[in-house]
């Protein structure tokens, strides 16, 4: 009886310390492990591609890794009209438990940009607002939301703020294929 009783009482003790999952945690590893499935590699031809200009992207291209349930790893690359391939941004989605929200964090290759925010997702939507930083002190406000229409598409929609008018310019709508 007596070695029963520590065990008993470190059993009861692990269980009382475990965290439970939320509804928005297991929404953001839903979302987490769909953008990640096979292979996580998604491809979006630029609407706004400029074959005249030879650093232009043609083709951007995500590449995600999930490296557990909460943090979600990837690198934005593009292909320009000279066809080289060129990886442009990195960037890191963690939820964070005890603050019941998720933390972003992207930086370019160059380490000249950075920006920080916060998503929020469902187990098909991302949405994310965020701050770029650049060099010099510069900052400007940005929004993306990533929609899986079906397992293999997904639609992004990107939009700059504008201080002088106070509202949210369109910039950008590309549409997401998994490469399988």
């Amino acid at each position: 009886m007596k070695s029963i009783l520590p065990i008993t009482f470190l059993v009861f003790c692990s269980v009382g310390f475990s965290q439970a999952k939320d509804s928005i945690q297991v929404k953001h590893e839903a979302f987490f492990k769909t953008i990640s499935d096979n292979g996580g590699t998604w491809v979006a031809e630029n609407p706004k591609y400029d074959a005249s200009n030879p650093e232009d992207f043609k083709v951007f291209i995500l590449k995600t890794s999930l490296t557990d349930p909460l943090r979600l790893d990837a690198d934005i690359l593009g292909v320009n009209t000279k066809n080289d391939t060129i990886i442009f941004w990195k960037f890191t989605d963690f939820y964070a438990p005890d603050k019941k929200k998720n933390i972003y964090f992207q930086r370019s290759l160059n380490g000249l940009y950075y920006a920080s925010g916060e998503a929020t997702m469902t187990a098909t939507e991302r949405y994310c607002e965020m701050s770029f930083y650049y060099s010099g002190g510069e900052y400007l406000k940005h929004k993306d939301a990533h929609t899986f229409t079906d397992s293999n598409t997904m639609k992004s929609l990107s939009h700059d703020y504008d201080p002088k008018s106070q509202t949210w310019i369109n910039e950008s709508i590309l549409i997401w294929k998994r490469k399988t």
